[in-house]
């Protein structure tokens, strides 16, 4: 018998996989941003945390986790609670991996906590991708890398470490029990309502007429369907693209909050405010400040660093 070719055995071809989106986006290492070390966040994006220093406890769907120095965390999709020590130090990636529909390649519905010792190549490559970042980006403290002016030349620099951080977090997620998940295992009207969700601009209204419509489904089984396949609702889903923006803009843009508030469809900056507030547990200009003062506190610290 010949042994089987680990680049045959998946059933797909390579057209499939060419068809793949992923992309970079955060790459950062240090201290945790104050406003993140106590809440209830949700993404769509995958996130994975090498813990340096202190630990992060981890509550989804009211089972707790908890990861300590020299220990790896792949952080449970949509939602998490978080709770970091106030040492808290931590090596982080935030990255896109998924199929043209939207719909993630891995499935991450719990928080999994692991010795970085087992798998020693995803601390090379991602400590290799976070100093890249920090030296094409030597200004911005916290680079989250979409808000960041760059060069075609810098963002191939950049993107081409991807691949091989992606080939280690998919051996280790197989490691792990969580094979990648092919697109066909999913019904194929939810995929459509996933990808109608993915394109539909942050700033017009979610209608779930619409999708049903479009799927040919009652509501009851779409959203049953939909659920069983993201963990969470089509509002929901469509809700998290909009949360995340927001955060992300405040943060990382020069965008006023009025300007922000333009982008995901409200028409009064206020009405935005009190929809943030009741996310984030703060107001966005709030929620701005605390950024800007952590990241002027430790800017010279992470200019001598730059220099190692």
């Amino acid at each position: 018998m010949h042994p089987t070719n680990p680049l045959l055995d998946n059933g797909l071809k390579y057209r499939d996989w060419a068809d793949l989106r992923y992309s970079l986006l955060w790459a950062y290492e240090g201290k945790i941003l104050p406003q993140a070390h106590i809440g209830t966040y949700t993404s769509a994006e995958a996130s994975c945390w090498l813990i340096r220093k202190g630990q992060v406890r981890l509550t989804t769907n009211e089972a707790t986790v908890t990861a300590k120095k020299s220990q790896w965390v792949f952080v449970a999709i949509p939602q998490r609670h978080q709770h970091f020590s106030a040492d808290a130090e931590i090596l982080s990636l935030h990255f896109r991996l998924s199929w043209p529909t939207g719909l993630p390649v891995l499935n991450q519905p719990t928080n999994v906590v692991f010795d970085s010792a087992e798998f020693p190549q995803l601390e090379r490559i991602g400590t290799a991708i976070t100093r890249k970042v920090r030296h094409a980006f030597p200004e911005a403290s916290y680079p989250f890398l979409p808000e960041q002016k760059c060069s075609l030349k810098g963002y191939l620099s950049i993107q081409n470490l991807l691949p091989s951080w992606l080939m280690a977090y998919i051996e280790t997620q197989a490691a792990l029990g969580n094979p990648v998940r092919r697109p066909g295992e999913i019904d194929e009207r939810i995929l459509q309502g996933i990808g109608e969700l993915d394109r539909l601009p942050l700033d017009h209204r979610y209608s779930e007429a619409d999708l049903i419509q479009k799927a040919g489904l009652g509501r009851s089984q779409f959203n049953a369907l939909f659920h069983t396949a993201m963990g969470m609702s089509p509002r929901a889903y469509f809700e998290c693209r909009r949360q995340q923006a927001a955060g992300n803009l405040i943060a990382y843009s020069s965008l006023s909050i009025k300007e922000i508030a333009a982008r995901l469809g409200f028409r009064h900056a206020s009405h935005f405010t009190v929809w943030f507030r009741r996310h984030h547990h703060c107001g966005p200009s709030g929620y701005r400040a605390r950024i800007s003062k952590h990241v002027t506190r430790i800017r010279p610290a992470l200019s001598s660093h730059q220099g190692r």
